[in-house]
């Protein structure tokens, strides 16, 4: 039972590592209809792993699953999606737009100045290394694994199905 777990979350993980890549680059554009287009697709996100959760449970799980199951079933979904996105990220960080971080950083530090929010050489330094592409790139392993935790918690009580008392065991 596992083994399927882990296989589907796999399989699966793969088609939102995509998803979530590509919601990456409309996300980080300037372009308005790029920036509603990633709307869209979180909300395509959310309801493509319901379906993939529902697919599992009848398919893998022969249409019983537990909530806990779910949950693991979503949770290790997303943890496949995000190592995925993350490799898209570090590329488009480290090879293809190189100063994005360095203007993200630049702007960070121009708002702390505005709201006159003090700050010394040390934190500027580490500030200044969490922009870096690699660390930058891990950050959002774990907020993929928040929205993942936040989504599972939600949505496994809606995928969840118990034996029926009708059935024979």
């Amino acid at each position: 039972m596992q083994r399927k777990i882990i296989n589907s979350a796999m399989l699966n993980g793969l088609i939102m590592g995509f998803l979530f890549s590509i919601n990456f680059l409309f996300s980080i554009s300037k372009n308005t209809t790029f920036l509603l287009l990633s709307y869209t697709l979180a909300a395509i996100i959310v309801i493509t792993m319901y379906r993939m959760s529902v697919r599992h449970r009848d398919v893998d799980c022969e249409g019983v699953i537990s909530y806990s199951k779910a949950f693991l079933f979503i949770l290790l979904t997303f943890f496949y999606a995000a190592l995925i996105s993350t490799v898209v990220k570090y590329v488009y960080f480290q090879f293809i737009n190189t100063g994005y971080l360095e203007n993200m950083f630049q702007e960070s530090i121009k708002m702390m100045q505005l709201l006159k929010f003090p700050m010394n050489d040390a934190e500027i330094a580490q500030m200044e290394s969490m922009f870096k592409p690699a660390s930058f790139s891990l950050i959002y392993i774990w907020t993929n694994l928040l929205l993942g935790t936040i989504v599972g918690l939600i949505m496994a009580a809606f995928v969840k199905k118990n034996k029926s008392i009708f059935e024979e065991k």
